[in-house]
């Protein structure tokens, strides 16, 4: 069935990828925008297809999963008054803008080039969020909230989708239903785990017969894959009813929406076979829509004056040679996870993960893959922070005994969420406890949770402890607001993952500026991760300790030249 799977999923990125992109230079900054997210939609689909079965990163197309299904869901309501709401992208530019600013402000870190983060792409459409048009736009709808209007609007599985022959909203409409699936906000659920790379996320790739870290169980990729390619027709169809100008006159419609339907839902019929989670089923009450009040507050820094923008001449050489010099001491020293004894399995994933993510950076960056290496970095720099919290003071035995039973506890209390979102929503126990049962030869924990329960620290105290040692140490929530510009497809991170240089639009290139960014924080989070888990997998051996330090040694070196560039810390 797997290969069956991996057959559709193929065929649906090979039929997207013979579609031209239609990109109009001057014109409104939201059209702009609303034209560049499906051919960024196409390229994450298409890097997620391509990571299926390479022996690495397999959590990594959770990741990209998880934000082509938020795509999905952002387009679709779009769509849906394309008019009112297409400008909100604008009104969500100059949001994100404001709340970096906010990072820069409270954590006291400086950024002489911020006028680079926010307009990278000078010269194409007006970005610097002072027109009338952003300035008076409405505000984005956060994920929790399109979560809920969706499950609220009580999708359907559509019998043939593939031979609808009415126009774009048909299509859209029958589109929303190859999303809907039982136990969604759990299935929701189990995408963002992978999408953070955490403990729980990493048990994806805790294959029969499989590497840890690097491979993907079969019924988490036919889960991401679902997702994946549903939310990848959905932009498409939404962008073409936000922007219909954007359609190449040259290819006819009809025919290709039409094969694109049939070929998604190949992809879901083909997955919905190994991850069995069946139609939706109806609602016992009617769905609550989760909605916050938007209080627009900008910093005047958000507004980029036209004097201040900066050309595109910065160089990510340096930093790439340094990254390359970590990762040949990298592959300097592995151990086995079972060669000191019985190894605990956090230990194992936490180092094989590591390994498996940092690879997946490293293979990605310098090609047209290179938006996988920011989700990965991402990734690592997140797990990395939880990890410092979890082990500083390690001489202090009853402070870790604490804190281990907080990081624990978190894991089999979203475990435990997740398998009762899925149980009340329409899946079978069994099959929902079936998602996160672990292969035979793995002894698993007790799943006791402590009563009174702590939750973790939030990622941004985690992440100020873990650069501590840096002259700004608040660089880091910085570094990861900005990387989750990327990971969330919002206006700043669709920009930054394309290049305008002498009047040529390159529509797949990562900005000099985020590509430093992303070598810096993956150096760092896995040395961080190996360094720690490998002391732990051989009980405190001089070899895994002179590795760990050299990990770091190296990756100070990179962030040395990456700060040149990204101009943080």
């Amino acid at each position: 069935m797997v290969v069956s799977l991996r057959a559709a999923t193929r065929a649906l990125r090979f039929h997207l990828d013979t579609l031209p992109a239609v990109f109009h230079f001057n014109g409104p900054g939201d059209q702009f925008l609303a034209e560049s997210a499906f051919p960024y939609a196409r390229w994450r689909y298409a890097c997620a297809d391509s990571l299926l079965g390479s022996g690495m990163g397999g959590t990594v197309v959770g990741a990209l999963a998880r934000s082509l299904f938020d795509d999905g869901l952002l387009w679709q309501w779009i769509a849906e008054s394309p008019a009112e709401r297409r400008p909100a992208l604008l009104g969500s530019m100059l949001e994100e803008r404001s709340r970096i600013c906010g990072y820069l402000e409270d954590h006291k870190v400086s950024c002489p080039h911020l006028a680079r983060w926010f307009v990278p792409l000078n010269g194409v459409t007006d970005l610097t969020g002072a027109s009338l048009a952003a300035l008076s736009a409405p505000s984005l709808p956060d994920t929790a909230e399109l979560l809920d209007t969706f499950l609220a609007s009580s999708p359907t599985r559509s019998a043939s989708p593939a031979l609808i022959g009415g126009g774009v909203e048909d299509l859209l409409k029958a589109a929303r239903g190859m999303l809907a699936m039982s136990g969604l906000r759990g299935a929701v659920m189990v995408l963002g785990h992978a999408g953070h790379g955490n403990l729980l996320g990493l048990q994806s790739s805790m294959a029969a017969g499989g590497v840890p870290g690097h491979d993907l169980r079969a019924d988490h990729e036919a889960l991401f894959m679902h997702v994946a390619a549903v939310g990848a027709t959905v932009t498409l169809l939404g962008v073409c009813a936000a922007v219909p100008e954007c359609w190449p006159p040259e290819v006819e419609g009809g025919g290709f929406l039409g094969t694109l339907m049939r070929l998604t839902e190949d992809v879901v019929a083909a997955a919905s076979a190994v991850h069995g989670l069946g139609d939706p089923v109806p609602a016992a009450g009617a769905p609550k829509v989760r909605t916050k009040e938007r209080k627009r507050r900008l910093r005047s820094k958000a507004l980029v004056a036209r004097a201040h923008l900066l050309p595109d001449i910065a160089h990510a050489g340096r930093v790439v040679a340094a990254a390359r010099e970590y990762d040949d001491f990298v592959d300097s020293w592995i151990t086995s996870p079972h060669a000191h004894g019985n190894a605990k399995l956090w230990s194992v994933i936490a180092y094989a993960g590591a390994r498996s993510t940092f690879s997946t950076v490293m293979s990605t960056f310098e090609d047209h893959a290179s938006v996988t290496s920011v989700f990965a970095a991402r990734m690592l720099l997140e797990e990395a922070a939880r990890f410092t919290w979890l082990v500083q003071d390690p001489e202090d035995e009853d402070t870790f005994v604490q804190r281990s039973t907080r990081y624990f506890d978190e894991f089999r209390a979203r475990k435990k969420k997740s398998i009762a979102l899925f149980a009340g929503n329409g899946v079978a126990l069994a099959a929902a406890t079936r998602l996160f049962r672990l292969p035979d030869n793995v002894v698993e924990r007790p799943e006791t949770i402590a009563k009174g329960r702590q939750p973790l620290p939030s990622i941004d105290e985690m992440l100020l402890l873990m650069g501590a040692p840096y002259p700004e140490p608040g660089w880091l929530p910085v570094a990861y607001s900005l990387l989750s510009q990327v990971t969330h497809s919002t206006p700043i991170g669709l920009v930054h993952m394309a290049r305008y240089r002498d009047g040529i639009l390159s529509a797949h290139d990562i900005s000099p500026e985020m590509l430093a960014l992303a070598l810096d924080v993956a150096c760092l989070g896995s040395a961080r991760l190996m360094g720690m888990s490998g002391l732990m997998l051989t009980q405190g051996s001089d070899e895994a300790r002179q590795y760990a330090l050299g990990l770091e040694k190296r990756a100070r070196s990179v962030h040395d030249e990456a700060r040149l560039v990204h101009w943080l810390d």
